[in-house]
């Protein structure tokens, strides 16, 4: 299970490498990946609240839907 900041960097890699552009901007735009009480979100207990253009938000909520997939959960 990894951990928020993990995760952040999966998002990241995997707008880079699909969107393109610099690891930095999304990182960015993503913001931080906050860890949610797994008691009250039993189906994922992490969200971003991403921050950038209109075009970058719909990329990186692509982004967050492939990944929460793959990891529902983050631990810490």
């Amino acid at each position: 299970m990894p951990t928020p900041d993990e995760l952040r960097e999966i998002i990241v890699g995997l707008l880079a490498d699909g969107a393109g552009g610099e690891a930095k901007r999304w990182r960015d735009v993503v913001g931080k990946v906050r860890s949610l009480a797994l008691a009250a979100n039993v189906r994922s207990n992490w969200s971003v609240d991403p921050r950038g253009s209109e075009g970058e938000l719909v990329v990186v909520q692509r982004a967050v839907k492939i990944v929460r997939a793959e990891h529902p959960h983050v631990s810490g």
